[in-house]
C-alpha cells in the first residue's frame, strides 16, 4: 500500500458495520443508508464504497449489500403505509431501480411497424 493514513478498516469496524444495519435507528437514522454508515465508522461514503469493493473485505461488501436491500425494504414498506414522505420514497426508490415511466414498443408479429408515410405520384 503507498503511503497516506492507516486504513479504518478492522474487525472494530466491521462489528460496527454489522450493528449499524442492525440497529440503524439507534444511530438516529430512518432508514439504513451508506452515509449512516459512512458517520458510524467515522469515515467517507467514497471509503464505504472502495471498501466495499476491495479484495479481501468481502464481508464487509456484503454487509454494504444487505445494507441495500434493507434500506429498499423499509422505503417500500414507507411508502406502502404512508409513514415516509411519498416524494422521498419514490426519488430513493429509483436508486434500487424502480420507476413510474411506461414504454411503449408497437410491434407487429415481432417486427417493428413502419409508418405508412406517403406515396408521390409521378404523372
Amino acid at each position: 500500500m503507498a503511503g497516506g493514513r492507516p486504513t479504518k478498516y478492522n474487525e472494530e469496524a466491521l462489528n460496527t458495520a454489522e450493528d449499524y444495519i442492525v440497529n440503524f435507528s439507534d444511530y438516529g437514522d430512518a432508514i439504513p443508508s451508506v452515509v449512516g454508515l459512512a458517520v458510524a465508522l467515522e469515515t467517507h461514503r467514497d471509503t464505504i464504497y472502495a471498501w466495499a469493493k476491495e479484495e479481501g473485505k468481502e464481508a464487509f461488501s456484503d454487509i454494504v449489500k444487505r445494507l441495500s436491500t434493507n434500506q429498499e425494504r423499509r422505503l417500500l414498506n414507507g411508502g406502502l403505509d404512508n409513514s415516509f414522505n411519498p416524494t422521498i420514497a419514490k426519488l430513493l426508490l429509483g436508486k434500487h431501480g424502480y420507476s413510474d415511466k411506461q414504454e411503449t414498443d408497437i410491434t407487429s408479429g415481432g417486427e417493428k411497424l413502419q409508418h405508412p408515410g406517403y406515396t408521390i405520384v409521378n404523372e
